[in-house]
């Protein structure tokens, strides 16, 4: 059982309130001059290109990306610091072995808790601001938020399932508990877990120990890659895990063997997720 704890006590206060479209999602400055940010950073557009991915639209000859208000300030400052050191980190996990210390989860945990806003600003708007401001202040996560890492290998790099979290019961059915945001780059899928109120997050499916908490660090010192990795199909299952048993999730799951693990891993398993 996982206990959590919420972003901002007061959903009252305009800290628990999304930032008014059009203004920074991180900082909320009225006076910000906005620049519309790529979601997807520019040495990721590269690392695209390189792999030939030139396009996410069939359509079109160039590669579609979406963007969000971001001002100056921000785009300038932490976010291009932020990105610098996690390309580093990254682009090696794609291909190689590696060890992740606490510097570097706390570094892709930051980057991924900052991606979870930004696509929530672009598609749902429905994350406190409060959220995206702590990152800017603190340079980390909020420790009530949650964030894991696992293998990742599709023909689509860049996968997406957002999923709201609610009050459950007839009553309060509408009252949203926090987003669940799950989402790959290339060879690596992101969970955050952003959550709106205090409560208790039963234990998670980990899929053979392939589902590794960086945030807050369970480890000081993880193995890169895990044992599995997750497709786009079993993405859905891994997105899934976090539910508020509104509907019954069930559904049958294959796991290949992740690419370049230290030991052999056994062969390909299949699990099942409730």
């Amino acid at each position: 059982m996982l206990n959590i704890e919420p972003i901002t006590g007061d959903s009252a206060h305009e800290n628990g309130l999304p930032a008014p479209p059009g203004r920074c999602p991180f900082c909320w400055d009225p006076q910000g001059e906005p620049t519309h940010e790529d979601i997807y950073p520019k040495w990721l557009v590269r690392e695209m290109k390189r792999h030939g991915i030139r396009s996410t639209d069939p359509q079109s000859r160039r590669i579609n990306w979406p963007t969000t208000p971001v001002c100056q300030h921000c785009n300038n400052t932490w976010m291009s610091t932020l990105e610098n050191d996690v390309k580093d980190i990254l682009l090696p996990m794609f291909f190689q072995v590696r060890s992740l210390d606490e510097h570097a989860q706390h570094r892709l945990a930051l980057w991924a808790a900052k991606m979870a806003v930004l696509m929530d600003a672009v598609s749902g708007n429905v994350v406190p601001h409060g959220v995206g401001q702590g990152l800017e202040i603190h340079r980390q996560p909020h420790h009530g938020v949650r964030v894991w890492i696992a293998a990742y290998h599709d023909p689509n790099p860049l996968a997406l399932v957002s999923r709201p979290i609610y009050m459950p019961g007839e009553g309060r059915q509408h009252e949203l508990l926090g987003l669940c945001v799950t989402f790959s780059i290339v060879k690596v899928a992101f969970q955050v877990l952003i959550p709106f109120f205090e409560g208790d997050l039963a234990p998670l499916e980990d899929f053979y120990g392939s589902v590794l908490q960086i945030w807050p660090p369970a480890s000081p010192l993880l193995d890169w890659p895990p044992p599995f990795r997750f497709d786009h199909t079993s993405l859905q299952a891994l997105a899934a895990r976090i539910n508020d048993n509104r509907e019954s999730v069930t559904m049958e799951v294959n796991l290949s063997a992740a690419e370049r693990v230290r030991q052999a891993p056994p062969e390909d398993r299949k699990c099942r997720t409730n």
